[in-house]
């Protein structure tokens, strides 16, 4: 298995890199911290100042990637990292790192200050378009917190729970599947059966089981106008809040604003 983790520097990437680190280690997975080095698509001029020791743009990445080795090795000594610096902007870098790994985990806001109003929302940019699952880390790692896997009943969902189940295994703790049910629609439209929700989490239910019988795992219907909002709430005890690519709860717009609001960590499951 291999985790891929950006990484520039930011306290959000500090605190991506350190769950990205523990989650590397319970998983017996190799570590690939990430930083895409902007700079020389702006300028030639990436090597040290004459007469400067230890200057030059080239020399300030190489040492943010060595800042990020280190606090992966603080907390996981004999962890296997990979270490790389890629030239390009973080959400092109990121997204072409991440084709062989198992797992993208980024900050909640991508790179900070000045660089970050320049690229824009790396974060969710990655979630709606990475071929990875990518895990957006917003808190650090706290014990008793549980997965959260949304399903809405379609095939994706199998993914999702998929993915869920192994988080929670990793992460060893509990599993509590939700799904959202929609709004009564206006007068002759369709209306899905009022069993819908209930058939929906039964079917999950059934799947977790096939994958880990002895995994703890609830189930619970949940229901409001804003599938977001209920999702963001859902979550606000979660340690991870796992959401389709696709479908409702996967539907870019659901997935920018949990991305934006939640207060957990979230994985876009695929």
């Amino acid at each position: 298995m291999k985790v891929s983790v950006g990484y520039d520097g930011s306290d959000q990437s500090k605190l991506a890199l350190s769950w990205a680190a523990e989650y590397a280690l319970a998983s017996q997975a190799v570590l690939r911290i990430v930083h895409a080095w902007i700079w020389p698509m702006f300028t030639h001029d990436v090597g040290p100042v004459k007469g400067v020791a230890d200057s030059g743009l080239r020399h300030a990445a190489e040492a943010i990637l060595s800042e990020g080795v280190e606090v992966a090795r603080g907390i996981a000594p004999d962890l296997e990292i990979e270490p790389r610096m890629v030239a390009g902007l973080p959400s092109d870098v990121l997204r072409r790192e991440s084709l062989d790994a198992d797992l993208l985990v980024v900050g909640s806001r991508g790179l900070g200050g000045f660089l970050g109003k320049l690229v824009g929302s790396v974060s969710v940019g990655l979630a709606a378009t990475c071929p990875a699952s990518v895990v957006v880390v917003r808190a650090a790692r706290e014990e008793g917190k549980p997965v959260i896997a949304c399903v809405d009943g379609h095939l994706r969902s199998s993914k999702v729970l998929e993915q869920a189940v192994s988080a929670a295994q990793t992460l060893q703790t509990k599993l509590r599947i939700v799904h959202v049910d929609p709004p009564m629609p206006a007068w002759g439209r369709h209306s899905p059966s009022q069993f819908h929700g209930r058939d929906v989490l039964r079917n999950a239910m059934l799947h977790v089981q096939g994958l880990d019988p002895g995994l703890a795992v609830s189930e619970e219907l949940l229901s409001g106008h804003s599938v977001s909002a209920v999702l963001v709430d859902a979550g606000a005890d979660a340690e991870l809040l796992v959401l389709g690519a696709r479908r409702r709860e996967g539907h870019p717009g659901t997935l920018a604003s949990v991305l934006t609001h939640a207060h957990c960590n979230v994985m876009i499951a695929r």
